[in-house]
Order: C-alpha cells, then structure tokens, then sequence
C-alpha cells in the first residue's frame, strides 16, 4: 500500500463521518458546550505533522477500522450524536495509530480525540452533582480533622450555622477535562503505550479530584468569613491548585517515562 493511498484511507474515512464534524460544529458554534474540545483536536493535528513520517496500516488495522465504521453505520439512527462521535473518533484513531505511531492503537491519540469532542457540558450535567456531593463529603472530614467541626449535608458545608456551597464550578469539571488533556498529549508526543497510559490517567484523575477537595476545603475558610479575602481570592484559589494539577500531570509523566526507558 502506498503512502497516497494511505492519505486517501484517512480521507475518505474523515468523509465518510461528515454528520459527526456538521454536529461538531454545531455544537462548538451554538454556545450550548465549551469549545475546548477545539484545542485537543489542534494538538491531535500538531503531534501528528510533528512524526512527519507516514507508515502504511497494516489489513488488521484496516480490518478493525471498517468494523468501527460498520458499527457505526448500523446503530445510527440509534445513537445519540455524543455516542456517534465516539464511534467515529476511536475509528479514526485505530488509522492515525498505525499511520503515524506504528501501534495498533495509540491511547493518548484516542483519548485527546475523545475529549475533543464537546463532552464538558454532558460531564457536568450527569456527574457533576456526585462529584460534588463526594467533594464536600471529603472537603468536611479533613477540615474536621484540623479541628472545624464541618458537617456536610449533600453539596453543602455546615459549620456554625454557617452554609458553604459547593456550587457547579467547584465540581472540578474543567480540571477534570484540562487534567486529561495535558496528560494525553503527553502521552501521545511521547508514544506511551496501555500500561503507562493508564497508569498516567489514573494518577491524573487522583490529582485532580485531591486538588478538587483542598479548593474545596480553602474555600471554605475565604467563604464562611473565617478568612478575609477580597473576591480575587476566589479564582486565585482556583489557579494555585490547578497548577498543582500541572505540575502533578507533568511529574507522573517524567517519571513514566524513565519506567519505560528502563524497561527498553
């Protein structure tokens, strides 16, 4: 197979997915999701051009590309557009894998595509009320065990008959997101394979969730009037420990990349 016919695969499949890009589209144009998703999908495209070189996919690669496809042909009309975008994207990447990184499939490429895809606001609406039920659960114990008799009473803290709510924001949904991007692209500029890709995500979502309860928890002394703080300190908060999600992020991968190192 040669490289033009190689191109024209990834053509034709992108073509062939053109009621997925038309809903995309729509949804990032509409205001109805945050367009992050835009900026993974640009990196997606950045790292790719980065390999320059092009790898013909091997009949296997194909052969799980077009039964993807086929899926995704059949159950159409029942899906809803989210779930077709996922079909269409994990088709997608089972060609740029072989293509471009020579894996069968290269699982930092598959989740940047994934969270490309407008998902913040479905996030926030389905999950979004546990995380913060779970959030002021733990945010209460560990103010608690320095000494603040904090009750939680769902997404609410309680203490002294004060009220401090874990509102949507504090749900960490944009962390959450933001977290996963900077850890799959790390994952796919350094071509990490399953295990140590898994192992990244993991740790980023432990990261993300322990920074979630301490914005909680500092939040609280700002919040209930403990602290004085001017209204800046809010998104200063905020800031401080998403970057400790960074650094986090950036720390988990250096480290899995000397596992790997040594394991070659």
């Amino acid at each position: 197979m040669t490289v033009q016919m190689t191109r024209s695969i990834v053509f034709l499949q992108l073509l062939s997915f053109w009621p997925v890009w038309r809903w995309y589209l729509q949804r990032i144009m509409d205001g109805s999701d945050e367009p992050w998703g835009v900026l993974a999908l640009v990196t997606v495209i950045i790292i790719v051009l980065m390999r320059g070189r092009i790898s013909t996919p091997d009949a296997s690669a194909l052969t799980l590309a077009a039964i993807v496809a086929g899926i995704y042909a059949l159950v159409y009309s029942f899906l809803p557009p989210l779930a077709r975008g996922m079909l269409a994207m994990f088709a997608l990447s089972l060609i740029l894998s072989p293509t471009f990184f020579g894996e069968k499939l290269q699982f930092g490429v598959l989740g940047l595509l994934m969270i490309s895809l407008p998902v913040i606001a479905s996030i926030q609406f389905y999950g979004g009320f546990p995380v913060r039920f779970i959030t002021a659960l733990v945010s209460a114990h560990t103010l608690s065990l320095i000494g603040f008799e904090v009750v939680a009473q769902g997404t609410l803290l309680h203490w002294m008959g004060e009220l401090v709510v874990v509102d949507a924001p504090c749900a960490g949904i944009k962390m959450l997101w933001a977290g996963l991007y900077f850890n799959f692209s790390l994952a796919a500029r350094k071509n990490l394979g399953l295990v140590a890709t898994w192992m990244g995500t993991s740790l980023t979502l432990f990261s993300v969730f322990i920074a979630n309860v301490l914005r909680a928890s500092l939040l609280f002394f700002t919040e209930s009037g403990i602290v004085q703080a001017p209204a800046v300190a809010h998104q200063a908060i905020g800031l401080v420990c998403f970057s400790g999600v960074v650094l986090a992020v950036v720390n988990i991968h250096k480290r899995l990349e000397v596992r790997v190192q040594c394991a070659l």
